[in-house]
Order: structure tokens, then sequence, then C-alpha cells
């Protein structure tokens, strides 16, 4: 203990400051403390957090179609180390980064030393052939899947971490919602400049590369603070955040024999992948490329959620169940689960059903199909896996004739009462933080309580990645040498999933969940006189029916109080959990058009702007409409100069160069403005479908 006070006392007394790398005196580090490994293996950690980051620059305006190699400009690695920054450290060339940073591991005692980069995938491209040179190709790796690496050992004891997978969102985002004192130095850096190694930097630059990594090394502090760990002890993912407290809960629980009772052999978990859908998005047909006036939206309140604690699930292992009738299996739906493989002929949406649920995508084999936006209406043929309440839609939505293929059933439960009591203390903890000053808190209990879903539609086994360094052929036909480890699937599904004593959540669980919440989307769809867009948990639309919503949700507290959970109050406010929800002005828009899903655009009456949700466009591309609504159809395209969205071509090179102005050059990435052009879905005038008996307030343009 005396010794931690006397480290912590020196390491608070050292001054702050950004130096060239090679003026800081690195045998300071050597004060810096370690803690014993909790892996497998017996070495030893450096108890200090250390971000680093690029920056790069073309060599020179690209021609149109070209891509331009790319090297670094400048790059900053930042330590911090008993709730104080250290020292910020400099450089351009890439070669001296790695020189430093080989000088801070030779000076610290331990064994490891972790280095975050906020967007690692990035930096590594740049960096891959430094890294090779001085210190050999990786000993260990973990992708999550091409050019994605989200850790790299190498045989020295550093250890590359990307931080953006585990906070899910921008540096600038980041900083500003945990609060910390260093924020993003946003504008200081023009991005356009062509740069050369051997240049001064700016007072501006010189600001802007320092809070890169200054304000990424106290967002790390504050998620250990948060999550009462160190820094080695982060999770990977955010979904990992609230897994580890999950697991714990449920150990202490005997969730592992539950698990073990139910969890199916691989060839239904195979059934099941093909069953798992995810949220419903799509527009009406009808009214694609439409002004509309005065449309409301309603969103579901924490919907996944909801339906974890009010609904049932399979609770036993599936066992095969010879049928021929799907009436049987509507009638016993509300106990039993069901994966069925059907096969449908003669397939044909029926009259006056604006939003059609088969799913194109999610079909095995089919024949002469007319699809809406990748949504069947009429198909010859068509074999799909199915729960029971996807079978209920779809037999409320089309006339068919069938054949069940195959059909396996389970009796339906609520979940665990420790996983629901779990997930209702995470929302619980949300809501009671949703007004607290400390805005860090209410983003992770956010963060914790969303990802209560995730962890359970996790594959149960991820594809292995191995990333090959063996330049040649490959390298020639510029792969990005990745490629899948060949194994055994059934092997593997086995000892990493039913095997693994980590493993306590079933995957069907989380299938159910999207099924039940495609559900609740159509019944509230249902409510609308005209239904004219939805995406996941929000029905956008006019003629809402406000006693059908209000039963609606009273049902849904209902439900919520059988199963034994209440309203969350904090201070006099109620927050209800999957109610469809509906904020005056907020969630009104005096004008709408969609051009199909994720392709949507309103005037928000709170601000009176244009407000897009365009897939692949951010948000900012709305300025491209110029405040007319006009402007958002068919074949407008979104400059990505404007809106700020870059296409990522990879760069490889065989070995390191010095170009003819000094630079020293690697393999790269070329980030271009990537333009977006709009598109709207053809819509479908079939024989024997109505798609157009509708008496919806259009106005043409």
């Amino acid at each position: 203990m005396k010794k931690d006070l006397q480290r912590y006392r020196y390491i608070n007394s050292i001054e702050y400051r950004m130096l060239y790398f090679d003026q800081f005196d690195y045998s300071i580090l050597g004060e810096i403390g370690y803690k014993k490994s909790r892996s497998k293996h017996t070495g030893t950690i450096n108890n200090i957090i250390i971000m680093a980051d690029t920056e790069t620059s073309k060599k020179h305006k690209s021609k149109e179609g070209e891509y331009n190699a790319n090297h670094v400009v400048a790059w900053t690695i930042s330590l911090h180390a008993e709730r104080h920054n250290i020292v910020t450290l400099y450089g351009s060339k890439p070669s001296d980064m790695i020189r430093c940073l080989t000088w801070i591991q030779d000076n610290l005692e331990g064994d490891e030393t972790l280095i975050f980069f906020h967007n690692l995938s990035y930096d590594w491209q740049f960096l891959r052939l430094f890294c090779f040179k001085h210190w050999g190709i990786p000993v260990k790796q973990l992708n999550t899947k091409s050019h994605y690496p989200v850790r790299i050992q190498f045989e020295n004891g550093l250890i590359f971490r990307d931080s953006l997978i585990m906070a899910q969102r921008k540096l600038e985002k980041w900083a500003s919602d945990l609060c910390v004192d260093h924020q993003k130095a946003v504008g200081k850096w023009d991005y356009d400049k062509f740069r050369n190694q051997d240049e001064p930097f700016t007072a501006n630059e010189l600001e802007y590369i320092e809070y890169d990594t200054l304000a990424g090394v106290e967002c790390l502090q504050v998620m250990c603070d948060k999550l009462d760990c160190r820094i080695f002890e982060l999770p990977y993912t955010a979904t990992g955040i609230v897994r580890r407290e999950c697991i714990a809960s449920g150990k202490k629980n005997n969730a592992r024999r539950t698990f073990k009772s139910i969890v199916p052999p691989y060839y239904i978990q195979e059934m099941l992948e093909k069953v798992f859908h995810g949220g419903y998005t799509h527009a009406n047909r009808s009214v694609i490329g439409y002004r509309l006036k005065d449309v409301d939206c309603y969103d579901f309140v924490s919907s996944y959620l909801y339906v974890m604690l009010a609904c049932k699930f399979p609770m036993e292992k599936f066992g095969e169940l010879p049928i021929d009738d799907i009436n049987h299996i509507l009638d016993t739906a509300d106990d039993h689960a069901y994966i069925i493989k059907l096969a449908m002929h003669n397939v044909e949406l029926k009259k006056d059903v604006p939003m059609p649920v088969l799913q194109f995508s999610k079909t095995l084999k089919r024949l002469n199909t007319v699809c809406d936006n990748g949504r069947i209406l009429k198909a010859e043929y068509l074999e799909i896996y199915l729960t029971e309440i996807d079978l209920k839609l779809i037999v409320e939505q089309y006339k068919f004739d069938y054949r069940i293929e195959l059909c396996y059933t389970a009796i339906k439960d609520y979940l665990p009462r420790w996983f629901t009591d779990f997930i209702y203390s995470k929302f619980e903890a949300k809501c009671r933080l949703k007004h607290n000053p400390d805005k860090a808190l209410y983003s992770l209990a956010k963060g914790n309580a969303n990802s209560c879903y995730g962890m359970t539609v996790q594959r149960p086994v991820d594809d292995d990645i191995d990333e090959i360094y063996d330049y040649g052929e490959m390298m020639e036909e510029g792969h990005a040498y990745i490629m899948q480890a060949v194994e055994d699937p059934e092997e593997r599904y086995q000892q990493k999933y039913v095997d693994n004593m980590n493993k306590i959540l079933p995957y069907q669980w989380g299938v159910w969940v999207t099924a039940y919440a495609m559900e609740n989307v159509h019944k509230l769809g249902s409510m609308f006189d005209h239904w004219y867009y939805s995406d996941t948990d929000s029905v956008y639309g006019s003629g809402a029916h406000l006693d059908e919503i209000k039963a609606y949700n009273d049902h849904c507290i209902k439900a919520l109080h059988d199963n034994g959970y209440e309203p969350v109050e904090v201070n006099g406010e109620y927050f209800y959990l999957g109610i469809a929800e509906h904020k005056p002005l907020e969630d009104e828009y005096s004008e709408f058009k969609t051009m199909g899903a994720k392709r949507y655009c309103g005037r928000c009456k709170a601000d009176n702007e244009l407000h897009i949700t365009v897939a692949g466009v951010p948000k900012k591309g709305a300025a491209e409409l110029h405040n007319k609504l006009r402007n958002f159809r068919k074949g407008k395209v979104f400059h990505g100069t404007v809106t700020g969205k870059l296409t990522h071509q990879y760069i490889y090179e065989s070995v390191i160069y010095i170009d003819e102005h000094g630079n020293e050059t690697g393999d790269s990435i070329d980030l271009t403005p990537c333009d977006y052009k709009l598109d709207d879905t053809e819509r479908m005038l079939l024989d024997g479908v109505d798609t157009e008996e509708y008496s919806y307030q259009i106005y043409e343009e």
C-alpha cells in the first residue's frame, strides 16, 4: 500500500507536456506499476493507459477513377497513469512511431502493454509494414471480419487494441458523452492539405493531434472508473461490458444448468440461424415518391426489452413433430414454440395489405417471385424457415397453398427470473440516470440496457479469421490477406458454445425476440388509417386510432404486471416498457416522403427543418435538399464532399519505400468522397393484387 501511494505521488508530480518523441525521459516509465495477468500465461501487464493515433495525407490530387497512395504525416501517443496525464509524444514518420512504442515498452517493467487506437483498422493499415520490419509478424490477432482487427499482439509484448468497437461512437461523441477534460479539437486539421513528413506543424495542428489521444486516454479512464476495472480488464465490445455482469449473475442462479437443458444440437442451430430475421423496416409501396402531409410517428419504448420481460420463449429442447396442418400450430402457438420449414405454392398478397412481411432474402428456394423492396408480393413457389409468430402474420397477409417440410416444437414459458430481473434492472438504471448530470453514467446505462438483447443474438460460433502475412500470389492479386480458418463447424459449435462455461443465453431466445417485435410493429401499424413507413420499432402514418393505441399500451402494462414488473417511477415521472409513445411536435411531420426502406425525409414540426434517414448518407446530407422536400426524389445525388461520406480503397505495397519528397510509405488506405444516388422502389401493379385501393392524402409535387 505504501509503495502504491509513493507511485501515485510520483506520477502525479510529473508536469504534463506535449513533447517531440525523442525529448522525453522514458526512464520515468519504470515507476509505472504492473499487475499479474489473469490469462492462462504467467506474464504481467503494465497498468498504464495509452492511446495512439495517426494522421495521413494523400501524395497528390487523384485523377478521376484513380486511387492515390497515402502516407502518415503525424502521430501522437498519450500516456496516462494514476489518473494523471503524463505526456503526449508526437512525430511525423511511422518508423519513429515504432521506435517510440519500442522505447515505451522497453522502459516499462511489465511484460505486456496495451496500446489503444480509436479505429485500429485504419491506423493498422498504415503501420503494418513498419511493425513487421521492427517486431516481426503478430503472434496473435483477433479480427471481427476482413480488415477489422480488434486486437493484435506482438512477440515483444505490445498489444494493439481497438477502442471504437467498445465505444460504438466516434471519438468526438465519446469524449462529449463522457464529459472528459480534453475534447476533440474539431476543425483544426485540414484534411485536404497535402503534407510531407518534414513539414513543421502549426499551433492548431499540434493542438488537434494532441487532443485526439488525450481525449482517448481520458475516455478510457472514465470507462475503467464506471466499470470498476483496470485498463487490461476492459471488454472488447460494448456488449461485452454488460455480458460480464450477466454471466456473473447467471452463474449465481444456475443459468448454466438451464442452458445445458435447452441448448439445441447443431442441426437445429443451423435452422435457427435461418429463422432469425432483423427488425422490420419497410415503406408502403403505394406512397413511395409522394409528398405526404401531417404524418405522425409512434415509437415503442425499448421494444426488445419489453418482449423479453412480457412474452414466452422456447424453454426446452426442440423435438420433431410430424404435422401437415398449420392450423394446429396457430391454435397452440401461445404455449408452444415452432421451427417450421414451409413450402409455399401460388403465393399472393391479400388485398389491402400495405406492408408485407415475407422476406425475399430469407427464402431458401423461390420461383417467379415479384418483390416490393425485398418483401414478396407474389411467387409461384418458395421455401422458408419460420417461427409460429411469423406464420401467424403470413397467414393474415397471404393466400397460398403449402406443405410443411419440417416442424420442431418446444414448450414456451417466461425467461428465467434471474435474467428478466437483470434486464429490468438495466432498464431501471437507464431511467433513473436519464436526467442525471453525469452524462457518462447515463451513456453507459443506456448501452447496458441495449446490450441485453444483443447478448442473445450473437452467433454461437463466430468465423475464425486469420490474417495472412505471407506475400506472394495473394499480394499480386491485391487481396487483403484475410481468409477463414477451415474447421469442422459442428465440432467448433460443441467446443466453443455448448461446452463453454460462460455460455448461458441460448440463441433461440434472441430469434423469438425479433419475431415478437415484428408482430408488435404490425399490430401498431394496423391502428392507423394509413401506414406509410416502419423502421424496427416505429410506425409512421396518419389517422392514428388513439383508443386502440391506448388499449395496446394498457395491455403492455398489464402483461408486465402479470410477470411481476411495474413501471419505473423517478421523481413522479413514470417510464413504461413496450408502450407506443408519441411526443407532440418532435414526432409530428408537416410533410413526409419515403423512397423505400431506410430512405425517408420529413419536416419536423418542432423546428420546421427537413431531416433525412438514408442508409449510407450522414444526417447532414439534408442540407443538399435546400429545405425543399421536392428535392428528395429519385436520382437525387448526395455529394460526398458535402455529406462527408468516404469510400475506402486498400492499397498494398510489397515493401516500404521513400517517395520523391522523402516520405516513408507503406500500405495505405485512400479515402475519397463518395456520392450517393437516391433511387426508389418501382411500384408493382400485379394481376390479382390491388396495391392502389387506398385514399391516402397524397399531394403531387
